[in-house]
C-alpha cells in the first residue's frame, strides 16, 4: 500500500461507468495565446479499473480499441458524486528521440562528416574546426496534478485550470470515483482529438 495525499470534491463530475472500469473527464480552461485564432480545449481523462490490479488488462483493452476506444467511452454528462478522491501526482519522462527521428527519415544530421550544419557556426569558428553533427536529441515531458489544476510541459508549455460547467437537469444516480489503486490517464485536445500526454499512475508518491 502507498500513503498518498488525495484531492476530494463534492462537485458534480463528468463520469461514465462501463463494464470493468470508470472514466472521469476533467475539462480545462486553457491559457489563450494572442497568436492563435482558435481556443484549444483540453481535457484530462482518468481510466480507473474496478479491480485493484486491473490496470494492465484495462490498458490492453484501450490499446486493442485504438482511437475509437476513447470516443466510445467518453463521459457525456456531469453526475452527482458520492465519494470522490484522486491522488495528487507529478510524473516526468525524458529520453532520446534520435531513433524516432531516424525512422521519420531524419538521418544525415546525426552522421559525422555528412551533416551540413555550417550555418549554425559563426564564420570565424568554422575554419579548421571538426565538422558539426547532432549527437543526440532529448525530449522531456512533465505533468503535475493538484488542487490548482494541471501543469503540463514538453516542447511547448500548456497552462491549464479546471473549468466549470452548468449542471445537467437530468441527474443519474450518485457515482463514486476513488482512485486509490493504479489508473491510466490521457490529456487530450478536444477539437483535434490529439493525445498530448498519456501514462499511468501506479505510485503517486514516486515521480
Amino acid at each position: 500500500d502507498v500513503d498518498a495525499d488525495f484531492m476530494r470534491s463534492g462537485e458534480d463530475q463528468y463520469i461514465a461507468v462501463h463494464d470493468g472500469f470508470k472514466v472521469l473527464k476533467m475539462p480545462y480552461a486553457a491559457c489563450v495565446s494572442a497568436r492563435t485564432t482558435t481556443t484549444p480545449r483540453y481535457s484530462m481523462y482518468v481510466f480507473l479499473p474496478d479491480e485493484r490490479d486491473g490496470l494492465w488488462s484495462l490498458e490492453d483493452r484501450m490499446a486493442a480499441g485504438g482511437e475509437g476506444f476513447l470516443r466510445e467511452h467518453t463521459p457525456e454528462r456531469r453526475v452527482e458524486v458520492g465519494e470522490f478522491r484522486i491522488p495528487r501526482f507529478k510524473l516526468s519522462f525524458d529520453d532520446s528521440v534520435v531513433g524516432a527521428l531516424q525512422r521519420l527519415g531524419v538521418r544525415d544530421v546525426f552522421k559525422p562528416f555528412v551533416a551540413d550544419l555550417a550555418d549554425v557556426l559563426e564564420a570565424e569558428n568554422s575554419g579548421d574546426d571538426p565538422p558539426l553533427f547532432v549527437s543526440d536529441v532529448k525530449h522531456k515531458a512533465v505533468i503535475e496534478v493538484n488542487e490548482e489544476g494541471t501543469e503540463a510541459a514538453a516542447a511547448t508549455a500548456v497552462c491549464l485550470t479546471f473549468a466549470s460547467a452548468a449542471p445537467s437537469s437530468r441527474r443519474p444516480a450518485r457515482v463514486d470515483f476513488v482512485a486509490d489503486h493504479p489508473f491510466a490517464f490521457l490529456v487530450l485536445e478536444e477539437s483535434s482529438g490529439a493525445v498530448l500526454f498519456a501514462g499511468h499512475v501506479v505510485d503517486p508518491t514516486d515521480e
